[in-house]
């Protein structure tokens, strides 16, 4: 994957490839639709099976992306295309510099296979496999519907016919890993977001009341779409604040230093393993008062959003050269599925049989995992289900997770057509 690779002229040709598809102006047009589209799915999916919203959140995030990526038709449930890339995102730690001892100690890589400590070996060898599964395959499958007159609304249709590209060749294979990079850098930073924005308004009744006040203002009784965007400011600072509150990646992601450098009176040479603690800049309480309080309102000055405040969340996805070229394209996706969720949904904590709120507790691990939910208590009644869902993340947080959906009464008529008619 270009984002890991040394600063060069490849990383330089994939990184462009990346921006000419994924910058804003040419998101609004090609991607937005799509992304609206499974939005919508995902109130449906939510209304039909409300304690599968991690997995529901997970294929609009994957089918989104692999539509807008590939061209590819993707199936309502078990599609292997998603199923393969999730695979693949199992080995997304191995990428990262600093993951294993052979890392800080180059010359562990001589070690015999057998030997303990030597395991990156045999774990490097299988996510060689699966990540070039992931490379290859969509991209042979988007190239068949090319032929068949169909995918032509996508990345690789748009990459392929910019210039003459040869078959097998450089600039082919720069084509194919930058799609799959697309996919692999979209799916599980987004999904951590994405689920995390459930536990917020659990935790949060009144940031939810405030936001559904705000849209419910607005919209008059429909669904949002992205031309809504600068009316609701309140909403998109619930997202900004999402981001900042729990960062998916605390430290950011480790950098190699190309050349020898100095910082605060210390020598780092040329090779040092660099981290960038997001976590303390998204917690200066200069910038951000009481800085473990979910307050989306400190995004807001004078009714509109705070510029200053809004780049420092930022960060979140990098700086300088290296910041993520799909940063426009994920605050997209994450505001069109949050005020979709809104719009629709109530999510409140569980109670137990005393009639208590159970609280949620959020615990961070330290490795990239994918996400890996189970369902340990559900409970109908009277219209108003009840769902208690434990999720570990990998780079994130551990999230127990006890929520409440109600269906909200002034679009709960439309909910129901939304089900029956579908998405157009």
């Amino acid at each position: 994957m270009f984002s890991f690779q040394p600063y060069g002229q490849q990383w330089r040709d994939r990184r462009r490839a990346f921006w000419q598809e994924f910058n804003p102006e040419h998101g609004r047009i090609n991607h937005r639709p799509v992304q609206l589209q499974y939005a919508r799915d995902l109130i449906r999916r939510l209304y039909e099976s409300p304690l599968d919203f991690d997995i529901h959140a997970r294929h609009m995030i994957a089918a989104a992306i692999l539509t807008i990526t590939y061209g590819l038709d993707i199936q309502e449930k078990g599609d292997p295309n998603i199923a393969m890339a999730d695979k693949a995102l199992k080995h997304l730690d191995v990428a990262f510099i600093g993951t294993y001892m052979v890392d800080v100690l180059p010359f562990l890589r001589n070690l015999p296979r057998w030997m303990p400590g030597a395991g990156f070996q045999t774990t490097g060898e299988s996510s060689r496999h699966d990540l070039r599964l992931m490379v290859e395959l969509p991209y042979a499958k988007a190239r068949k519907l090319l032929q068949e007159g169909r995918g032509e609304s996508s990345f690789i249709h748009r990459a392929l016919s910019r210039r003459h590209i040869t078959d097998g060749g450089k600039e082919e294979r720069d084509i194919m890993e930058t799609a799959a990079t697309a996919y692999l850098g979209a799916s599980e930073t987004s999904l951590f977001s994405v689920v995390l924005f459930f536990a917020a308004m659990a935790q949060n009744p009144d940031v939810q009341a405030k936001a559904q006040q705000e849209l419910d203002q607005h919209l008059d009784h429909r669904l949002p779409d992205f031309d809504d965007q600068p009316h609701l400011p309140y909403t998109f600072a619930v997202m900004l604040e999402t981001l900042r509150w729990q960062p998916i990646a605390p430290l950011g992601v480790p950098h190699s230093l190309v050349s020898d450098d100095e910082y605060k009176g210390y020598y780092l040479p040329n090779g040092s393993i660099v981290f960038y603690n997001i976590w303390a800049i998204l917690r200066d309480e200069a910038m951000f008062p009481e800085p473990d309080t979910f307050n989306p309102s400190r995004f807001l000055k004078d009714g509109e959003i705070n510029t200053q405040l809004r780049d420092r969340v930022m960060t979140t996805f990098g700086f300088g050269r290296r910041i993520c070229p799909g940063r426009y394209y994920a605050l997209d996706g994450l505001w069109i599925s949050m005020v979709s969720i809104l719009s629709v949904f109530t999510i409140g904590k569980a109670t137990n049989g005393c009639g208590h709120p159970i609280d949620i507790d959020l615990e961070y691990t330290a490795d990239l995992n994918s996400l890996l939910p189970f369902v340990v208590l559900e409970v109908i009644t009277f219209g108003v289900i009840v769902i208690s869902v434990a999720l570990l993340f990998g780079i994130g947080t551990v999230i127990l997770v006890h929520l409440t959906y109600t269906y909200r009464s002034k679009r709960s008529q439309f909910a129901h057509d939304f089900v029956y008619i579908g998405v157009s």
